[in-house]
């Protein structure tokens, strides 16, 4: 009777599965149709002590290899995250530029009216100071305030220091800041 030859490629992952799943030899030579001897011969290497400490040598190299891809998956996906946290920060802030081009621009409307305003009573002013039509009662010949004072001197504005009660206080030249009078609640014109 001729050898029969088997293609042991092909039956031996067959047989290890079948072994794991608790199958005697004969039982796995009987569904593989092959002989017991061969079953042995297949899977024998793979359960004997050595092949179990090469095959828990082989499996622990897998584990570290797979533990060390998982750690650079971990680094990245805490990258990642770290990025996308960057991301939700720009975008918030871009959110907050927006609302403040919006609050900008409406205060540089807002800055354009007063502007239109401030020239057209700095104008009405000066015209009536110019033609000497009008002027406040409260203004002396040299056009400072004398019923309104300051008490520290500012700086920019043309002020002289007066006496006022022992103590020293500082008048504003109306004529040389006009816009101080249109504020004024005290405002009477000369008589």
């Amino acid at each position: 009777m001729p050898k029969k030859i088997y293609d042991d490629e092909k039956l031996r992952p067959k047989a290890l599965k079948l072994r794991r799943q608790g199958l005697s030899y004969r039982e796995i030579a009987k569904r593989l149709g092959c002989s017991v001897y061969k079953v042995h011969e297949l899977i024998s290497d793979y359960e004997s002590p050595s092949s179990r400490l090469k095959q828990a040598v082989e499996l622990a190299d897998r584990l570290d290899a797979l533990a060390s891809k998982l750690n650079a998956l971990e680094e990245q996906a805490s990258k990642l995250q770290s990025l996308l946290s960057n991301v939700k920060m720009l975008e918030d802030l871009a959110s907050e530029v927006s609302k403040l081009r919006e609050e900008v621009k409406s205060l540089n409307q807002r800055l354009k009216e007063l502007e239109d305003s401030i020239g057209w009573i700095r104008r009405s002013v000066e015209d009536r100071l110019k033609d000497g039509r009008t002027g406040c009662k409260w203004l002396d010949r040299d056009g400072y305030c004398i019923r309104w004072h300051w008490s520290e001197k500012v700086e920019g504005w043309n002020m002289r220091p007066d006496v006022l009660k022992g103590r020293t206080v500082y008048r504003l030249n109306a004529k040389k800041h006009p816009l101080i009078c249109t504020a004024c609640p005290l405002y009477e014109p000369r008589g």
